[in-house]
């Protein structure tokens, strides 16, 4: 049985983890006019399709007058656009043109060839295991946000 402590120090190396991956993807934009935020807003929408900017705040649990702004930033970019919601009036859809969807694939496809090195040297066993131990991790804490087990 894992103990808190194990769990904890899993926790700790999460942090690192966000700031140097983000700090990789930034270099990777370079000479593009994608931030990292706008990025992940992108890949919200190219991996689930479109989706309210309500809802993809709540997937990448930031405030959804942050995902607002990214949105606008987008449209003005071409990169996205606002449909119609069969099942909201007021709340779009927002989805990537074909334009957002060619930078994102590119964008993406360039970020996977700078990872296969690092790959190279980890048994998929491993990754599969981190990938597992992760999702754990995020349901149990999106739980405890929600009930009296919160962190202090």
């Amino acid at each position: 049985m894992t103990s808190s402590d194990d769990l904890y120090a899993v926790l700790q190396r999460i942090r690192p983890v966000h700031e140097l991956s983000a700090e990789a993807v930034a270099v990777g934009l370079a000479g593009t006019e994608v931030s990292v935020p706008l990025r992940a807003v992108l890949e919200r929408v190219h991996t689930t399709g479109p989706q309210t900017v309500p809802a993809i705040a709540r997937s990448l649990y930031v405030t959804r007058q942050g995902v607002q702004t990214l949105v606008d930033r987008a449209k003005e970019l071409g990169l996205v656009e606002a449909r119609p919601n069969p099942e909201h009036r007021r709340s779009h859809l927002i989805s990537l043109t074909e334009e957002g969807q060619r930078q994102f694939t590119e964008l993406h496809g360039a970020e996977l060839e700078r990872l296969a090195g690092l790959a190279e040297e980890l048994d998929p066993a491993d990754v599969e295991a981190c990938v597992r131990v992760l999702d754990h991790l995020v349901n149990g804490l999106e739980e405890m946000k929600s009930t009296e087990r919160a962190l202090p």
